[in-house]
């Protein structure tokens, strides 16, 4: 088995992080879905007066929407940040032993 080096460490490290993300995303997004149908299915036919299901869909729509962002959109800069926690302390490590 041949040796990595520091950057195939780092590259491989963010596309395990970005699949992971998109993957977390990808199931809410769908559980998203599947409750929401449900919910607006069962708002249209038991309780019609009052079309409460759009409450649900604002307010977890809007909690969708920052798992993606924060999830999916920027997770480069918080894997970037834990690879340079991770190197400072390493080599902190290194300089006390």
């Amino acid at each position: 088995m041949r040796e990595i080096t520091l950057a195939d460490y780092k590259q491989a490290d963010r596309e395990l992080e970005r699949q992971e993300a998109r993957r977390g995303f990808t199931i809410h997004a769908i559980v998203y879905a599947v409750v929401m149908t449900g919910l607006i299915i069962l708002n249209l036919t038991v309780a019609t007066e009052f079309p409460w299901a759009v409450l649900p869909l604002v307010c977890w729509g809007m909690g969708l929407t920052l798992h993606y962002l924060f999830g999916v959109r920027w997770v480069g800069k918080v894997i970037t940040d834990r690879q340079a926690k991770v190197e400072q302390r390493a080599a902190a490590t290194r300089r006390a032993a």
